[in-house]
């Protein structure tokens, strides 16, 4: 089954359980990844996170049940979710802008509709992007867990703030990578800040975490660009066109920002984006 079609076909199921608890299991067998796999894809395709996108459906639900039927608010409430009254109308009035009673009464709502994925193939855009079997390999650093993406610049600052690149490039020969890993929770991710390292007993001894990755098949988009935008723009291209071109699918390990030395923020700035893969 090709990406545009199970990407859509787990939406299509997400969107009759909006007022039911989501089988996690069916959208593995749909999506052909964990629910929190497909989370995380999902937030790279559409730049929302599928929680919130969740969220804002439930409501726009709940204001279309309101304005078109008699049913009690109180039980709209319960229908999406909601434990009471007071909290499903301060979610309701912070994002319509407007409460259950006033929409009821003609007050505008918002709608959002439902997400269709239409991913562009087309061959005339172009990355570069080579498959590369990496040998089993060690990363030390400062490791954050549970944490939202938008946080893992903080990551970097706290290593920096204990180590020297100088310290941390003596581990190895000086490869600095953004890992994440274990993605279990939805709505969170685990993610290293570190170098790519030869001594692991130095590193422990220094007090950082060290993170032992398998040997494992890689996509390595090169990247150009300001960063964090030249990654979304990798994730982008890579879930759009070389997946679906090549038949190939994130494997569920972990995946690597592969940094090189330079200003960050520059247009003119070069990384790798490392994606673990296994073909579909």
């Amino acid at each position: 089954m090709n990406i545009i079609k199970s990407f859509n076909n787990t939406i299509d199921y997400l969107e009759t359980v909006l007022d039911d608890e989501i089988d996690e299991k069916k959208v593995t067998r749909l999506s052909g990844y964990s629910y929190s796999m497909f989370s995380r894809l999902f937030s790279i395709l559409t730049e929302t996170t599928l929680s919130e996108y969740l969220r804002s459906r439930r409501l726009t639900e709940a204001a279309v049940i309101l304005r078109d039927t008699d049913d009690k608010i109180i039980d709209v409430a319960f229908k999406f979710g909601y434990e009471s009254s007071d909290s499903f109308g301060t979610a309701f009035k912070n994002f319509h802008g407007f409460t259950p009673s006033e929409v009821r009464n003609g007050k505008p709502f918002k709608l959002v509709s439902r997400v269709q994925l239409a991913l562009s193939v087309r061959g005339g855009r172009s990355m570069n992007i080579t498959i590369q079997k990496k040998q089993a390999f060690a990363v030390a650093g400062v490791n954050e867990q549970s944490i939202n993406s938008s946080l893992c610049p903080s990551v970097w600052d706290k290593l920096y703030e204990k180590y020297s690149h100088e310290e941390l490039a003596s581990l190895g020969n000086g490869q600095s990578v953004g890992v994440c890993y274990d993605v279990e929770n939805p709505s969170t991710i685990n993610y290293m800040a570190g170098y790519i390292i030869n001594d692991v007993d130095k590193a422990r001894s220094m007090g950082l975490d060290v993170l032992e990755v398998d040997e494992a098949e890689y996509a390595a988009v090169e990247l150009t660009g300001s960063v964090p935008d030249c990654i979304h723009t990798g994730w982008k291209y890579a879930m759009e066109v070389f997946f679906p071109e090549h038949g190939y699918v994130h494997s569920g390990k972990s995946d690597f920002e592969y940094y090189y030395e330079g200003d960050m923020h520059s247009p003119d700035y070069k990384m790798e984006l490392w994606i673990p893969i296994i073909k579909a």
